[in-house]
């Protein structure tokens, strides 16, 4: 059976006076996809935010409740903020490769946290690369420039750079909204291949992203979880008429 990853209880975040979570409940599991959908301003990627502590950045906030990452309360004011990023990385809806190679594009953090040598950051990077299947189209132009990829490919340097910080878990925020059906589909593919050794959680507003992709499904509707389930009962037989408007296009 899958040991709980990450445990969420009584969450509610605020931006001044507005709440944008209201006492989320909810378990992640290991080696599993969690698909979070609802309408936008439903708290998705707010709830993204606080996972790696990207949410401590925005002004006049305030979270209470609890989150625990392997039973440890990373919401602690001592908490390791470097430390936690390097366990949930991120990957956002816009891709943004940094300004260099390929090669440094994954290089570059690993060599400022890990100390790794010469052969292992380039056993490193191959492997990162392997892992997001971006290798075979990029293994002969490592030295490039990062910006002379595709979208696609670059949502999956982005990925493959995630990667190789060696996170336990990979938050993944509208990753392919702004993508071709073909370059969604390496994505989702590449998801599919990861979730054995990743806690994985995916932000999507296409329902049938979230349907094909995710073991567990979430849905969050202003502000609130409304339904938390597996995926083929959740959008076969949902308990709640609101999940069902959504899936069913009605609104959203």
């Amino acid at each position: 059976m899958a040991k709980v990853k990450i445990q969420v209880r009584d969450l509610s975040f605020y931006y001044g006076a507005f709440q944008a979570l209201n006492s989320l409940n909810l378990d992640v599991f290991s080696g599993e996809i969690l698909g979070l959908m609802g309408p936008a301003k439903s708290g998705k990627s707010t709830f993204l935010r606080i996972l790696n502590r990207m949410s401590d950045l925005i002004p006049d906030s305030r979270v209470t409740g609890s989150v625990l990452l392997d039973g440890e309360y990373i919401l602690a004011p001592n908490y390791d903020l470097d430390l936690l990023r390097r366990r949930v990385g991120m990957v956002f809806a816009k891709p943004i490769p940094l300004p260099r190679s390929i090669y440094e594009n994954l290089a570059f953090a690993p060599r400022l946290h890990l100390k790794k040598s010469k052969a292992e950051m380039d056993a490193l990077v191959e492997w990162a690369l392997r892992a997001a299947q971006l290798w075979d189209e990029v293994k002969d132009r490592l030295h490039d420039s990062a910006l002379k990829l595709s979208g696609g490919q670059q949502q999956r340097l982005c990925l493959a750079r995630t990667l190789a910080m060696e996170p336990e878990v990979i938050l993944l925020d509208e990753p392919t909204s702004g993508l071709d059906p073909i370059s969604t589909a390496r994505i989702e593919e590449t998801l599919s291949q990861l979730r054995k050794d990743y806690t994985i959680i995916l932000v999507s507003n296409n329902t049938k992203q979230i349907a094909r992709v995710a073991d567990k499904v979430g849905f969050l509707l202003m502000s609130e979880l409304i339904e938390y389930g597996v995926t083929p009962k959740v959008f076969t037989v949902p308990q709640d008429k609101r999940t069902d408007d959504y899936i069913t296009g009605r609104f959203g």
